[in-house]
């Protein structure tokens, strides 16, 4: 074969090979495919992250909050609850912190920070009157969990007194006081003198040896680490258990939202 021949011959070829190349670049689908391979497409974002300096919220974002399931008639699609996240029973419940019967039909677990302005509205505004209507009742089984963000100074050791407090059957003065004072001791730092305050000599005298014995912060821990379990990281949250399901719900609830929801829950029982 002549060089001619041959030089013709490499030439068609290249000619060919530009042709298919051109084709491929203007064939949608390769086109598409050609992206689709070089850039994947992200994924939807998620609920934005809270701002940094929110005084009730952990660095991470906390999920939505899940609500009991919807009849046909309410004309609302149906959020489904989550699995339970933690064992049957409710783990490692303080006595001294859990009030109402065990056996009641609806667990509410509240996950709480003694500094958190948005506790005390939920505490002042909203579970105390849980606790008249539904906890006395036999309806509702409400556990206090300890929650202290590390972002409160005081809110740790406000945990503590709160505590030995409850373990001399004082729970609900001391609870009370630390909450209608909050914004006293968070400027002062002066927990045990807002304590004091609504105790006796003797009974205070009980508290400072319990918190100053360094047994009530292994309770704490496990209760921040339950939270850690659920995915807690905003204070107020609290967590319902009722037939079988687990529903966490972040943030304050006014007393006639959290009525409705208790009695949707019930009506199931």
């Amino acid at each position: 074969m002549s060089r001619r021949v041959i030089l013709a011959v490499v030439a068609v070829l290249g000619l060919v090979a530009i042709a298919l190349q051109m084709g491929r670049s203007h064939s949608p689908a390769l086109a598409a495919r050609s992206k689709i391979d070089a850039a994947p497409q992200p994924l939807p974002s998620a609920q934005p992250a809270p701002p940094a300096n929110d005084r009730n919220i952990a660095p991470a974002v906390s999920s939505s909050p899940a609500t009991p399931e919807k009849t046909a008639e309410s004309g609302n699609a149906a959020p489904r609850p989550i699995p339970p996240q933690a064992p049957a029973g409710l783990p490692d419940v303080d006595p001294h912190k859990a009030f109402g019967s065990k056996s009641a039909p609806v667990a509410m677990e509240v996950f709480s920070d003694f500094q958190c302005p948005a506790c005390k509205t939920l505490y002042i505004t909203t579970n105390r009157k849980i606790m008249d209507d539904y906890v006395s009742t036999g309806k509702v089984y409400l556990v206090h969990r300890d929650f202290p963000l590390a972002m409160h100074a005081h809110s740790r050791v406000a945990a503590r007194y709160a505590r030995a407090a409850a373990q001399l059957g004082k729970n609900e003065p001391v609870e009370q006081a630390l909450f209608q004072n909050q914004e006293k001791w968070e400027q002062s730092g002066d927990v045990d003198g807002t304590v004091a305050a609504v105790l006796s000599a003797a009974e205070m005298a009980k508290v400072r040896a319990l918190v100053k014995g360094g047994t009530l912060d292994a309770a704490i821990d496990k209760d921040f680490a339950l939270g850690q379990l659920y995915r807690v990281n905003q204070t107020p949250t609290t967590v319902f258990h009722s037939g079988g399901q687990t529903y966490p719900y972040a943030g304050v609830m006014s007393y006639d939202t959290l009525k409705s929801f208790l009695d949707q829950l019930l009506s199931g029982h």
